[in-house]
């Protein structure tokens, strides 16, 4: 088949009319829309963590192609990697990243011209979970184990405390603002006990109140997190792996000052959680 250079201009020029519109005008109209972003959000997942933002503008692009939800993206090599292969007849939608480039400009004060480098984007090509066949896709969240507590006897306990709520959301998979704690509905057992853990831990080690940075907030919760659900049984290398991708060394050695203050509240909500469980009283 010969290659049609102005036929592929012209696709591609349409492609990037299709995604400045969704860019543009859909995302903007879609955040203030909550029972659309429900639509659009809740179905969203990923082996590989694409921004949200690419999430959203591939949903668009294959529901507008195919008027159906996708479940879930990833490149060609990607499914590939996970011994599933896309189809001969199946197209993929694009998703976007950055790509710097550089131009001359000129500078009016001398006269001559200067290097500058600008912002672009360039496409790179998904597919859904539906176009691709092979192997069942195996979902690992990295907690392994059965818990001594099943998640709705915790937020059974929780919910004394805090209003919690269920949320549609794949992406967003806990939250909390001191009054209510929000968790994914879309989310593995072992991965909504450690989330709820994590969000007690939070407001329990006053993580609203004290001058601190992100970065010493979410190693402390997650240290937390990691260190009750290990004590209810789990096999938590979620908690090793999150705790580890909060690199800045002054993070970790502001949570090493704090170590004591992490220990006390993990007892805290371990003894908290557990205080009407027989069993694990005898333990």
């Amino acid at each position: 088949m010969s290659y049609d250079k102005k036929a592929y201009k012209q696709r591609q020029n349409e492609l990037k009319k299709e995604i400045k519109s969704i860019m543009e005008d859909f995302i903007p109209s879609l955040i203030v829309d909550p029972d659309e972003m429900d639509k659009y959000l809740g179905n969203l997942a990923g082996l590989y963590g694409y921004s949200l933002y690419n999430q959203i503008i591939a949903f668009r692009q294959f529901y507008l192609k195919y008027g159906r939800e996708p479940e879930i993206f990833q490149s060609y090599g990607r499914w590939k990697s996970v011994n599933r292969f896309v189809k001969k007849s199946e197209s993929g939608v694009k998703m976007v990243r950055p790509q710097p480039y550089k131009y001359k400009k000129l500078n009016e004060l001398t006269g001559d011209e200067e290097e500058e480098i600008g912002m672009t984007w360039r496409f790179f090509t998904v597919f859904d979970l539906s176009q691709t066949d092979g192997e069942p896709l195996q979902r690992n969240d990295f907690i392994k184990g059965k818990a001594l507590m099943s998640y709705d006897e915790i937020k059974t306990v929780v919910e004394k405390e805090f209003k919690v709520i269920s949320s549609p959301l794949e992406l967003e998979k806990g939250a909390t603002n001191s009054e209510w704690i929000r968790i994914s509905e879309k989310s593995s057992e072992n991965y909504k006990i450690s989330t709820i853990i994590h969000e007690v831990a939070h407001n329990k080690l006053g993580h609203f109140e004290r001058d601190i940075s992100r970065e010493q907030a979410e190693i402390e919760a997650e240290s937390c997190a990691y260190l009750v659900t290990s004590l209810l049984g789990l096999d938590n290398q979620k908690s090793k792996l999150y705790i580890n991708s909060w690199s800045p060394k002054a993070a970790q050695d502001a949570v090493k000052d704090s170590a004591a203050h992490i220990l006390k509240v993990a007892e805290e909500i371990y003894k908290t959680i557990t205080a009407n469980n027989y069993q694990l009283k005898l333990l």
